[in-house]
């Protein structure tokens, strides 16, 4: 186990691919853009980290849909059937599991820009240009990725 709060246990330029699902959004702000640097400071030229997590947007856009709890994986789960309200589910994706932050692709691209980042990239659950990516994803919830190449 390591806190990504402490930075990365690698040399600068040492790595050629980080992926990481369901983390940046524990993170407060401060805390996932220090991460982001990290990776951009342990990255090689050319090295990518892929970003998987829940969007903001997805969650968001379920509120609204009329099947709403299709629209989620997680809402399927035994454990979440008590979910009785789009409110409920809201509040519930927002502060549940210490989430500190959920982002959008505006967002989540924003914060990789601030930590150095210039190209960044949507990509779909499970594809990539980078042959290790491929079908990283476990989580059908992972609705937000993306990867950032180091420059």
């Amino acid at each position: 186990c390591w806190d990504l709060r402490w930075g990365l246990p690698f040399p600068d330029s040492s790595l050629e691919l980080i992926y990481s699902e369901h983390v940046l959004e524990h993170l407060t702000v401060a805390d996932g853009v220090q991460y982001l640097r990290e990776c951009f400071r342990v990255l090689k030229p050319g090295g990518v980290v892929r970003t998987a997590m829940p969007s903001l947007e997805a969650v968001v856009g379920s509120y609204v849909a009329k099947d709403w709890k299709a629209e989620q994986d997680w809402l399927t789960w035994p454990e979440y059937q008590f979910i009785a309200t789009r409110a409920e589910m809201l509040n519930i994706s927002m502060r549940w599991w210490n989430h500190q932050w959920l982002y959008d692709r505006e967002e989540l691209h924003r914060r990789h820009r601030e930590a150095g980042f210039a190209q960044i990239d949507d990509v779909r659950w499970g594809e990539s240009t980078f042959r290790q990516l491929v079908n990283c994803e476990t989580r059908k919830d992972s609705k937000l990725i993306s990867e950032a190449v180091k420059k």
